[in-house]
């Protein structure tokens, strides 16, 4: 019996989120929700399968399940649905429509490999994943986030990386200039699926295949980890890090659909 998503990229979502993640059954579908990072806009949602309520009801029914909360975000568990009416009647709301592409690698991926004198390895220890944070804050900064409160954010999301990691889930590799990290990823498994995590670069070292490195690498650690496990990467639609990953030899499995209003002020 089906007890979550069918959705692959929504299913592979709350797999990244390990124990972090409750879900609950909902009239409308399910409630995801990471107790931890209440202010994890995309940890908090409703997500909403079959025939979907009209956006008023469904903005009432995440409410309900979240009185507290500033912000509101709706996903679809509907990969093959048209939901144009739906969104454009949200966006004119205020919503952010955010529409990803779910990939999966098949067969074996293409090789590639860092340029020379960068270091491909495991991030570990405090000094690492400090670096991961300032990387993932500059990156927050630079997509128009405000610096302490996106900071906040990414040190409770590093923690919760960390301590899927620590309970054998995951790995996190980075590619290192000396001692420099320049660019990072993490991956997760269940033994079933794959699924990558915020594949970034930072900016100065961007355009040197860098990330498609660390993907290769990252699914050698997957396949020594998890040999069956079928890898699942999500990238936003028609944009640049979608043709990297298809360069590799992932392609589109179906399109996950999300939308956000943040709280005022952010």
């Amino acid at each position: 019996m089906r007890t979550g998503p069918v959705s692959l990229g929504l299913a592979t979502d709350i797999l990244v989120l390990s124990d972090q993640a409750r879900v609950e059954t909902h009239p409308l579908g399910w409630v995801l929700r990471t107790p931890d990072e209440p202010d994890f806009w995309y940890g908090n949602q409703l997500i909403l399968k079959g025939d979907p309520p009209a956006p008023e009801a469904a903005i009432a029914a995440f409410r309900d399940a979240f009185p507290t909360a500033e912000h509101v975000t709706l996903s679809w568990d509907a990969p093959a649905r048209s939901l144009a009416e739906d969104l454009d009647d949200l966006a004119e709301r205020g919503f952010i429509i955010e529409q990803s592409d779910v990939l999966a690698l098949e067969g074996a991926p293409l090789p590639a490999r860092a340029p020379e004198g960068f270091v491909l390895r495991e991030v570990a220890g405090d000094a690492d994943w400090a670096q991961v944070a300032d990387l993932k804050v500059a990156i927050g900064v630079e997509e128009g986030y405000d610096t302490d409160g996106y900071a906040a954010f990414i040190r409770d999301r590093c923690a919760g990386w960390r301590k899927a990691i620590a309970a054998g889930e995951g790995a996190w590799f980075g590619a290192f200039d000396g001692e420099t990290l320049a660019a990072d990823l993490g991956i997760f498994t269940d033994g079933r699926i794959a699924r990558f995590q915020s594949v970034e670069t930072s900016a100065s070292y961007r355009r040197r295949g860098l990330c498609s490195a660390l993907v290769v690498h990252a699914l050698d650690w997957a396949h020594q980890h998890a040999p069956q496990a079928r890898p699942v990467i999500v990238a936003e639609a028609e944009g640049d890090a979608g043709r990297l990953y298809r360069r590799i030899g992932f392609a589109l499995v179906e399109r996950q659909v999300s939308a956000m209003l943040r709280p005022k002020g952010h």
